[in-house]
């Protein structure tokens, strides 16, 4: 009985790893849309928040200055006037090269500091279009473009566009913890988001890049709306998206500079998108275990034995795996230095069914140093902290 459940399982799970890799080549495929001319581009503010120094900080920042694109401002934002990441920022704010201000918010909208960040950036943003990225993402000179550019085709085509949101990468991990952070993210979460977009479309937010408008997040009630949920970018998309506006997946996707994670850091992190992304798509969410079939072939193998059924499920599983990270690296990835990390798929994918596992039950999250609990709809309530 057991063996026929997991069999089912892995097959299942085999379906739709050909069904990501099918959806992985059709979306990067041909079809970029062409620039228009800098007369026709509008005017962008772009919205970092920040809090501490991230790995290469400054090469982030400077990413963002130099974007090839007439007419937009940076702004870094801070809560703290004591951040350790506001010299770096200021250094910034002198170089005549680039439009950058930084910004200083003193205000608390709710439990979640990033988005009273967000509210003091978008208040001083002198642009109606808001381009947000996370404080660890780097940009090529093209992302400007590219994504005002989908932003606008959408428009054209007579879609009600109210976001653009990107993908990200981590295409040269540096120490183990960083490449299964950047493993999970090209074998799991791209396919996952993929598959969703292709079947139902994307109705969420992304951190590493939304682009909007001012009047569209002021429709779902803007950043006080959503100061007391943890994933701030989710809740923005999804809004938007209920609201009848149309969420766009963009083709450009950016770099997550991770530096030296460790493995306990991978740990932590997926640990709290697990238990964040339970709260929010909780169907999704269950659905997201049948996606293992590496660790579900080796508990087959464990409870047959090797019978050539088990190893060739197994044999069958790895080479899934193997044939969807060699996808991601000629669609996405393009660092040869990425593939020395594939050995490392299976403690990966042994892992975060782990992890997977594990975040089945409790509801606390370690974030930015401190402990919340996480409920429904992902809403976070702050934890005392052990003494």
């Amino acid at each position: 009985m057991i063996e026929t459940i997991l069999v089912l399982l892995i097959a299942g799970g085999s379906l739709y790893q050909l069904f990501s890799l099918f959806c992985i080549v059709s979306f990067f495929g041909p079809g970029i849309t062409a620039q228009e001319e800098d007369t026709a581009l509008p005017a962008v503010s772009l919205l970092k928040p920040l809090c501490g120094t991230d790995p290469e900080l400054e090469k982030n920042i400077r990413s963002f200055c130099d974007q090839d694109y007439p007419e937009y401002e940076v702004l870094l934002g801070f809560t703290d006037p004591d951040d350790s990441g506001l010299p770096v920022a200021r250094e910034h704010a002198r170089s005549p090269e680039c439009m950058l201000r930084v910004v200083v918010s003193s205000g608390t909208l709710g439990t979640n500091r990033k988005v009273s960040n967000l509210q003091g950036l978008a208040e001083a943003a002198q642009y109606p279009l808001l381009a947000i990225s996370d404080s660890d993402m780097r940009a090529e000179r093209t992302y400007l473009r590219r994504i005002i550019e989908e932003y606008r085709a959408g428009r054209r085509r007579g879609s009600n566009v109210g976001l653009v949101t990107s993908l990200y990468k981590i295409s040269d991990p540096r120490t183990p913890g960083a490449a299964l952070e950047s493993l999970t993210l090209a074998l799991d979460f791209i396919p996952a988001v993929l598959a969703v977009e292709r079947m139902e479309g994307v109705t969420f937010g992304l951190g590493a890049s939304m682009l909007l408008s001012k009047q569209a997040l002021e429709e779902v009630g803007g950043f006080p709306a959503i100061a007391n949920h943890l994933a701030d970018d989710y809740q923005i998309g999804n809004r938007l998206s209920k609201k009848g506006y149309a969420v766009v997946l963009s083709k450009y996707v950016l770099e997550d500079i991770a530096g030296p994670m460790r493995i306990d850091d991978h740990v932590t992190h997926q640990l709290r998108w697990a238990r964040t992304y339970r709260a929010c798509r909780p169907k999704g969410y269950w659905g997201y275990g049948v996606t293992y079939i590496v660790p579900l072939a080796l508990l087959l193998l464990a409870v047959e034995g090797p019978t050539p059924r088990a190893l060739l499920l197994f044999g069958g599983t790895l080479a899934l795996r193997l044939l969807t990270a060699f996808a991601v690296y000629r669609r996405i990835i393009r660092a040869q230095r990425w593939l020395r990390w594939l050995p490392l798929i299976p403690l990966k994918d042994i892992l975060s069914f782990g992890i997977w596992f594990r975040s089945l039950w409790g509801n606390t999250v370690r974030w930015r140093g401190a402990t919340f609990r996480v409920v429904k709809d992902g809403l976070i309530e702050p934890l005392p902290e052990r003494r």
